[in-house]
């Protein structure tokens, strides 16, 4: 693999972990019920809505597939989560995909890393690395969302499940 792409790697293997960590402990109810006060995200929403980019990212790379979450989960607010998938089946597909791209990234050379974007990414980036790259922010930015959402559930705080608190 490609030391530019080990990074990449490496940032999606991190927070596919911490995802699984932050959800282990609900219910397919919890991870329903919406923020503030009902009409913000919920964490099943979150997770889709990551799904759907990491589809797009996949699509980004040159991977030929179809994007089942981006009717729920792309432009989409949040609803109250009965049409959506479980929260395991959430959860499994956020793996799977996680490990599609991860295999993905790991065959790319830096010259396909670096080479320009088809197109421009979603803020404008320029190169198929720098999308790759906002993206794993986004996702970590995600994450933050939902320590956030089980804060208001009651629930303990993502680094205290991280630590094993």
């Amino acid at each position: 693999m490609e030391p530019i792409a080990r990074s990449i790697v490496a940032q999606y293997g991190l927070t596919g972990g911490i995802l699984a960590t932050s959800v282990r402990d609900l219910s397919d109810g919890d991870a329903k019920t919406r923020s503030r006060a009902g009409s913000g995200p919920s964490i099943a929403w979150t997770i889709g809505h990551l799904c759907h980019y990491k589809v797009t990212m996949l699509q980004v790379l040159g991977r030929t597939t179809t994007n089942p979450f981006a009717a729920s989960f792309e432009h989409t607010a949040a609803t109250d989560g009965a049409s959506y998938p479980t929260l395991a089946e959430l959860l499994g597909s956020s793996s799977t995909l996680n490990s599609e791209l991860s295999a993905a990234v790991s065959e790319m050379s830096t010259a396909q890393l670096e080479a320009p974007m088809p197109g421009s990414g979603p803020h404008d980036e320029k190169k198929v690395f720098d999308t790759l790259l906002f993206f794993a922010w986004h996702e970590a930015y995600h994450l933050g969302g939902i320590g956030a959402i089980r804060k208001d559930l009651g629930r303990k705080a993502i680094s205290e499940l991280v630590r094993g608190q």
